[in-house]
């Protein structure tokens, strides 16, 4: 597979209808006309094709600042996110979402990834590769981290985002993942981060998101995995 980090008004009408196309085939309730409105917010977006050409993949994202005690705080937060079921468990698309905005971050003091999470694969992304997130099963939350988590959730979904839970509870009928993408049993439950994202998000299967954080910072990631993902 091969990915690129293109701006989001340099994406095709082709390849919008493509990339509706795969969040469709993996989630219910999806709109289209909530689709296109929700990435023509956005500034980039990540593609990720197989050597066919056909898009397997892909990710948004939007440059944000939040204010937190009176400082400015940069991130990136992520939108719509899929990719199909064959192409699961390899590295290319956080690879490349790693290599473009980990160098983009490098023009900022501090930079964070803005994640919300409604399945448990997404959320395991953190522990598999940073050293430092939130929340977590290990450790509270510090107050900055959390303040800055509740300044950007709050921006994005004031109406909706309840900060003494952490999660995102959409009052109106929301896209979620259908059944068997990403199952939750008692195996899975075994792993202790997936068994704290049911704690923190016991609502998730209804499409409720868990707000997370991890700073762009090569520092902060498991020194294996930055070889992994190239940085």
């Amino acid at each position: 597979m091969n990915g690129q980090v293109i701006p989001a008004c340099e994406v095709t009408e082709a390849e919008l209808r493509a990339m509706f196309s795969l969040m469709d085939t993996y989630y219910d309730n999806m709109d289209e006309s909530v689709f296109r409105r929700d990435f023509a917010q956005k500034d980039h977006c990540l593609i990720l094709r197989n050597d066919a050409g056909a898009i397997v993949g892909f990710t948004t994202q939007k440059v944000m600042s939040v204010s937190v005690n009176g400082k400015t705080v940069h991130g990136v937060f992520s939108g719509d996110t899929i990719i199909h079921r064959d192409y699961r468990g390899q590295t290319d698309l956080f690879r490349v979402f790693s290599q473009y905005w980990f160098s983009y971050a490098e023009r900022f003091s501090e930079f964070y990834w803005f994640l919300i999470c409604k399945g448990y694969k997404t959320y395991g992304l953190l522990p598999l590769i940073w050293a430092e997130f939130y929340p977590n099963c290990r450790c509270l939350t510090p107050a900055y981290e959390q303040q800055i988590m509740d300044a950007y959730a709050q921006m994005l979904y004031p109406e909706e985002y309840n900060p003494d839970t952490g999660v995102i509870e959409y009052r109106q009928i929301k896209d979620k993942l259908k059944k068997g993408v990403a199952e939750i049993g008692s195996r899975q439950l075994k792993n202790p981060d997936t068994a704290f994202f049911c704690r923190q998000n016991p609502h998730h299967a209804d499409g409720n998101d868990l707000v997370c954080l991890a700073k762009l910072d090569r520092a902060a990631v498991k020194p294996r995995m930055r070889k992994v993902l190239g940085i």
